[in-house]
């Protein structure tokens, strides 16, 4: 499956496009990205209990915010793309 990565999150990840192993839903898939990108991309994605997404990111799968897919329950498909964004606020 392919995550795609925006703004600086591509920081903490040092890309902007991943092919990753695929996991059978968003929950698996975050901890794995968060166990293999560390604690910077943990504290933005999850909760802080890791029990949900965090309230600072957008996650789309093939273009569909995950909060109309189940959020962090939301099933995947290995040919899915994911794309992860930081919450942008400006004024």
């Amino acid at each position: 499956m392919q995550i795609k990565f925006f703004a600086y999150l591509r920081e903490y990840t040092g890309c902007k496009t991943t092919d990753f192993p695929y996991k059978e839903d968003l929950y698996h898939l975050a901890h794995a990205l968060c166990d293999t990108y560390g604690g910077k991309l943990r504290a933005k994605m999850l909760s802080p209990d890791g029990e949900d997404l965090g309230e600072e990111i957008i996650i789309l799968v093939n273009g569909r915010h995950v909060a109309h897919l189940g959020g962090i329950h939301a099933k995947l498909e290995p040919t899915d793309i994911v794309s992860i964004f930081p919450v942008v606020a400006g004024g």
